[in-house]
């Protein structure tokens, strides 16, 4: 596997960041620490799979706050977690990536811990430009959300441990034939140190009590 296009990390990485999003890198960062404070809340009468869906979950709820009190709006395609800037042109979503995540030197990419779906391989597609000749012929549930796919999708992707935190947002362009995302055309790596406090103490700074206004598409 190729390397990406482009990797940004340090003092780069956080310029890059706070141009392509508006956000600073300490809201990402933040988001990341945010799931693994929660992960490690988790405890042997959990269910198995609950460390891994809250390593996820609250980053998502984090970053989609963030984007929505920063003017951003919400969307869920097929129950994708969306925060979509028409201002900025960009899509954002979360996903747990492999071991792989997070290193700048790695001789391979990173790729998505579970299958991704039809959405963000249509996603994928607009990403490469490659429009479809006639998107008349694709599904319905992909051409529905053209308008939302028009923009590119960028992958909040973590990686969480019981010890480590790995965290980059990255443009991906290649999925491989499990729908998992495997290729990146622009990565840009932020460092995440674990929290301190893990437990109660560790909330969210959210603004005001908002109720965003949510699409939800079935």
């Amino acid at each position: 596997m190729a390397r990406a296009e482009r990797t940004y990390h340090g003092i780069e990485a956080e310029q890059t960041l706070l141009d392509l999003t508006g956000l600073g890198i300490e809201v990402f960062r933040r988001a990341a620490q945010m799931g693994f404070a929660e992960r490690a809340n988790c405890n042997v009468f959990d269910p198995v799979t609950t460390p891994g869906t809250e390593a996820w979950r609250y980053p998502t709820r984090f970053i989609r706050s963030a984007c929505f009190d920063a003017g951003w709006r919400l969307d869920n395609p097929k129950n994708l977690p969306l925060a979509v800037s028409d201002e900025l042109k960009i899509n954002l979503t979360v996903s747990s990536g492999d071991e792989v995540t997070g290193l700048v030197y790695s001789s391979k990419q990173p790729r998505t811990k579970n299958p991704k779906g039809s959405i963000l391989e249509a996603a994928v597609t607009r990403n490469t430009n490659q429009v479809p000749l006639f998107p008349e012929l694709e599904p319905e549930n992909i051409r529905e959300f053209h308008h939302t796919l028009g923009y590119p999708t960028w992958v909040f992707l973590l990686y969480i441990t019981d010890d480590e935190i790995r965290a980059e947002l990255s443009l991906p362009n290649e999925m491989d034939g499990s729908d998992h995302i495997t290729g990146w055309a622009e990565r840009i790596i932020i460092g995440v140190m674990p929290p301190d406090v893990i437990g109660e103490d560790f909330e969210p700074e959210t603004g005001p009590d908002i109720l965003p206004e949510i699409t939800v598409n079935m």
